[in-house]
């Protein structure tokens, strides 16, 4: 009777706050991190090392981004000049034969002495050489080469017992070279050699042997 009744009186005198608390002890425990573990892998020197590169490998990019840019344009525009410009030296070079040229013309008169003005125009032409070679153009050799496929344009072939065979004899046209490209070949006249030997000679005509010439007998015609 003792033990009953004590028991049912323990239970009684349980409260429900208590009867809460046994049952929330019961549930399992959920793992949250404490504040300690965030602060200290923010704080981790490997953490910030990483970041100041990350930083800098950023800075970088954005410097190589910046002048690549810059060089874009840069030579975008040197482009544009080099192609609007770049005869503006070889120009320099051909405008003193222009002032000779002028200059000649303006002084020519009808009764003008040929032997000054071959003069003067072959000066011009010298001239006009000398700017060409500056420049890098080149008069490609002619007469008396070998005919060059690359260089040279046959336009004929003729017999010539002083030029062997396959050798230029005639230019009709200069060609140009610049530096190593050719600009236009040379039209040229290429020899086939020695011309074969002639028939034997025939009998003379007689106004060249000093006889009187004789009208040849017509067989068709009527007695």
């Amino acid at each position: 009777m003792f033990n009953r009744s004590s028991r049912q009186e323990a239970q009684e005198t349980e409260s429900p706050e208590s009867m809460s608390g046994a049952q929330d002890n019961d549930k399992p425990d959920e793992f949250q991190p404490g504040p300690s573990a965030s602060s200290e892998s923010a704080n981790s020197p490997d953490l910030a090392a990483l970041q100041e590169k990350h930083q800098q490998l950023q800075d970088q990019f954005t410097r190589l981004a910046a002048d690549f840019d810059n060089y874009r344009k840069r030579t975008r525009d040197e482009q544009e000049s080099l192609a609007k410009y770049g005869a503006q030296k070889n120009i320099l070079e051909l405008l003193p034969v222009l002032d000779n040229l002028e200059r000649a013309t303006g002084s020519l008169k009808e009764d003008s002495d040929p032997k000054l003005l071959y003069k003067s125009f072959s000066m011009m032409h010298r001239q006009l050489m000398d700017g060409l070679d500056n420049m890098g153009v080149k008069k490609i050799p002619s007469i008396g080469q070998v005919f060059d496929p690359l260089q040279h344009e046959a336009v004929s072939q003729m017999n010539s017992a002083e030029f062997p065979e396959d050798t230029i004899i005639h230019e009709v046209q200069s060609g140009y070279q610049l530096f190593d490209k050719v600009l236009r070949p040379a039209r040229v006249i290429v020899s086939t050699g020695a011309p074969e030997a002639s028939a034997p000679e025939t009998a003379k005509p007689a106004a060249a042997s000093g006889e009187p010439a004789q009208t040849p007998v017509n067989p068709f015609a009527q007695s």
